[in-house]
C-alpha cells in the first residue's frame, strides 16, 4: 500500500469512475486500474463494484474510505510539520557550558536565538567539563561547549571551535606578600609559577587536566589549591587578594575591565586549551 494507490482510490471513489479519475489526475486509465487491483489484492477484498455505468464502493470499500482519508490527512500533516520545522525550528534546546565559556557567550547566544529562532527555547546549564560529558551521554543536555578533560569520548562527537590561552589571574589589591610581588607583572614563567599556590579545578575537570599535561611535559609540579565550586566564589576570593587563579580571561574579563583583577600571561611554555562543541554520538 502506498500514497499513489490511496490517491487513485480516493479520486475514483469521489467520481465513481476510473475514467473520470484518470482525467482528473492526468494519469492513464490502465495505470489507475492496475493500482486499484493491486490494492484490492493486498487487502484481500473488492473495494468497488464495477459496471458499464462506472464504479460504486462496496461495503468494504466504504470502511476503507475512512481509513484512506485519515492516512492521507496524516501524511499531509507530517509533510507540513517537517516543512515548518525545517523553516522555523521549535522546541527546547538544552546546552551545557563550562562557567568561563558561559560567561562570554550565554547572553549573545540567547539574544541571537530569540531573534532568529523565536520558537526555540534555550535551557542553559553551567558546570565542570566532566559533569557536562556525563549529562551529554545521559541525554540531560543536547549540546556541550567545553574542553577536553581526558575522559572517554567514544560516545561523543566533538568539533573544535577555538583555542584559548590560560593566564594567572591576580587581584589588584593582593593581601599576601608573595602575590604583591606579582602586581603589575605582564608575564610569568611556568617555573616561576611553581613558587605560588595556584587555584585550579581538580584533575577530572579540563583545567586541572590541562595543567597536569603541562606539568608532565615540563617536569615542574605546581602547588595546587582547589577551586571553591562556584566560579563567582573563587573570583571573589582572588579579587579580595587571598589567592591567584589559573584561568582563561573569559572567566574574569569583566573584573579586568573594572580594574579589580589583572591577567598575567604564562610563558615558557604558553598554556593553551581547546574549546569544543560536543554532541552525543548516534
Amino acid at each position: 500500500m502506498n500514497s499513489k494507490q490511496l490517491t487513485f482510490f480516493l479520486k475514483t471513489a469521489e467520481l465513481n469512475s476510473i475514467a473520470a479519475a484518470a482525467r482528473a489526475l492526468d494519469v492513464a486509465q490502465p495505470s489507475i486500474s492496475l493500482q486499484l487491483e493491486n490494492l484490492e489484492h493486498e487487502l484481500g477484498t473488492n473495494l468497488f463494484d464495477r459496471s458499464f455505468r462506472g464504479v460504486v464502493l462496496t461495503q468494504s470499500g466504504q470502511i476503507f474510505l475512512a481509513h484512506a482519508e485519515s492516512i492521507m490527512r496524516q501524511m499531509e500533516q507530517a509533510k507540513c510539520d517537517v516543512h515548518q520545522f525545517e523553516h522555523e525550528p521549535s522546541g527546547v534546546l538544552s546546552i551545557g557550558m563550562t562557567q568561563p565559556i558561559g560567561n562570554i557567550i550565554s547572553v549573545p547566544l540567547l539574544a541571537l536565538v530569540e531573534q532568529r529562532y523565536p520558537k526555540i527555547t534555550l535551557d542553559l546549564h553551567a558546570g565542570l567539563s566532566y559533569n557536562l560529558s556525563n549529562q551529554l551521554q545521559s541525554g540531560e543536555i543536547d549540546i556541550a561547549i567545553s574542553s577536553p578533560d581526558g575522559s572517554d569520548i567514544s560516545q561523543i562527537r566533538q568539533i573544535k571551535l577555538f583555542r584559548e590561552k590560560l593566564f594567572l589571574a591576580v587581584g589588584c589589591d593582593p593581601k599576601v606578600a608573595s602575590y604583591k610581588k606579582l602586581s603589575g607583572a605582564k608575564t610569568i614563567t611556568f617555573s616561576e609559577l611553581a613558587h605560588h599556590e595556584v587555584i585550579v579545578t581538580g584533575p577530572r575537570d579540563s583545567l586541572g587536566y590541562v595543567l597536569s599535561q603541562y606539568e608532565e611535559k615540563t617536569g615542574i609540579k605546581l602547588p595546587h589549591k582547589p577551586a571553591f565550586g562556584q566560579l563567582m566564589t573563587t573570583l571573589r576570593y582572588v579579587v579580595d587578594g587571598h589567592g591567584v587563579l589559573l584561568s582563561p580571561t573569559s572567566a574574569f574579563y569583566h573584573l579586568q575591565q573594572a580594574n579589580q583583577m589583572q591577567a598575567i600571561e604564562i610563558v615558557e611554555p604558553t598554556l593553551w586549551r581547546d574549546v569544543c562543541v560536543s554532541t552525543a554520538a548516534d
